[in-house]
């Protein structure tokens, strides 16, 4: 049964959205260890991230010349502008900190535990920059690392105060 749980957490934390801040407090919330739920989690959300760093490219071609040539189903077209756009706004968030604090500032911004501020978003923002995808990946393992490290702090504060 506890396989199952930890199956949950690494699928969570793979997952855009959730990702570390979603899977950790699962993990302790469904009673598995917390150092368990932790490198599960971490694991699980660096995962998808080299993967991802590999074909962003292709894909966003791809995507551009169904956008371009406006053919191909509606929903899908409108689904190719919203990443578009989606990538518009990643790379408009992410440019200050790695302006200021190069490779690192990407790992600062992958660590924040705040919505749509964690590995996927990262992701598309290194990609969108031109960052190389070795230090890309470096810095977003980093950054997933860090926030795994502050939620598990407040789930155990939390856990503690009640």
């Amino acid at each position: 049964m506890d396989m199952l749980k930890i199956l949950a957490v690494f699928l969570l934390a793979a997952a855009p959205i959730s990702e570390v801040r979603g899977a950790i407090p699962y993990g302790v919330w469904v009673g598995l260890n917390p150092l368990t739920v932790f490198f599960v989690a971490v694991v699980g959300n660096i995962a998808p991230v080299l993967p991802l760093l590999l074909l962003l490219g292709s894909l966003e071609a791809m995507l551009s010349r169904f956008v371009e040539s406006g053919k191909g189903p509606r929903l899908f077209l409108k689904t190719a502008k919203l990443y578009f756009n989606y990538a518009k706004r990643a790379r408009d968030r992410v440019r200050p900190f790695v302006n200021k604090y190069g490779a690192l500032g990407l790992a600062i911004f992958t660590a924040i535990p705040f919505p749509l501020t964690g590995a996927w978003t990262s992701v598309l923002a290194a990609h969108v920059l031109g960052m190389d995808r070795k230090v890309a990946l470096l810095s977003i393992s980093l950054g997933v690392t860090t926030a795994g490290v502050v939620v598990s702090v407040l789930i155990g504060i939390v856990t503690l105060s009640i």
